[in-house]
């Protein structure tokens, strides 16, 4: 099996939600108000873009779980 045959373990780095109108008047149906949910169409979300835009955050959670541990 070639490494283009397996799949990957981790997700996508990009996800596309798509919202068609059905989906959107079936909303309505339920009670949802148009602030409740997207509008019809495609939209696109970047996955793991916290620590990217953050960086060092991570080693601060580090520092203050080992400073926990610790029991200071």
């Amino acid at each position: 099996m070639s490494n283009s045959d397996k799949k990957s373990d981790s997700p996508p780095d990009e996800v596309e939600l798509v919202v068609t109108q059905a989906d959107y008047e079936a909303g309505l149906e339920r009670g949802w108000t148009d602030d409740d949910m997207l509008k019809p169409g495609r939209y696109k979300f970047r996955r793991g873009g916290f620590l990217a835009r953050h960086p060092g955050v991570e080693d601060q959670t580090k520092e203050a779980s080992l400073i926990n541990a610790e029991g200071v």
